[in-house]
């Protein structure tokens, strides 16, 4: 079984999935994005390198998860990333028409291979406490960004997460300080174990 944590930059995706794994006795499959070697010229120049970020990230994540199929069929896998989200930067970041149908056609190929999610946690917050926490952890290549970046994006993924089909739970970070209260891993793990097995 898989359950994916998603959600912007700066939500907390890794910190939550890495909570939740370690309470629930999961494997824990974190996105390896420092692996995309074209992630830094992305940021320099976001449209003149969009074409090769965005398809390397498609396939490092697909590597990931597929790797990964074995082990969501013997036991539970908690990851900080699905394909889904390849989707959304590819809308946003590929201008050209022709790029975005084969990348479209591309992640056709690879979602098919790759475990299906039982359960999408979405982690959602104002673009405002992203941006913040964005500053915080001082990555230089992302304070390169307009904050403005981070609204579009922030804004795709309600988009995406609201016309999600499958099992799904959205969580306000605004309110919910996993760091400052680790119980509340507890109260995320109750409501997804409620929604799993809604039916």
């Amino acid at each position: 079984m898989l359950i994916v944590v998603e959600g912007c930059v700066g939500a907390g995706k890794s910190t939550v999935a890495k909570g939740l794994a370690a309470l629930r006795h999961s494997t824990l499959l974190l996105e390896d994005f420092e692996s995309n070697p074209f992630l830094r010229a992305f940021y320099d120049d976001p449209v003149g390198n969009a074409t090769e970020t965005e398809f390397s990230f498609l396939l490092l994540h697909f590597h990931q998860l597929k790797s990964q199929a074995g082990a969501a069929l013997r036991s539970e896998v908690v990851a900080d990333f699905h394909l889904g989200k390849d989707l959304l930067y590819a809308d946003l970041n590929l201008k050209d028409t022709r790029l975005n149908r084969l990348f479209t056609e591309l992640y056709d190929v690879c979602i098919e291979k790759t475990p299906r999610p039982a359960l999408m946690i979405f982690l959602s917050a104002t673009t405002d406490l992203l941006v913040e926490r964005i500053r915080a952890r001082k990555r230089d290549f992302e304070l390169e960004i307009d904050p403005a970046y981070y609204g579009l994006v922030n804004a795709a993924y309600e988009e995406y997460f609201a016309r999600y089909p499958g099992k799904k739970l959205r969580i306000p970070m605004d309110e919910w300080d996993f760091v400052k209260d680790p119980h509340l891993y507890q109260r995320l793990a109750s409501l997804a174990d409620g929604e799993l097995h809604r039916k």
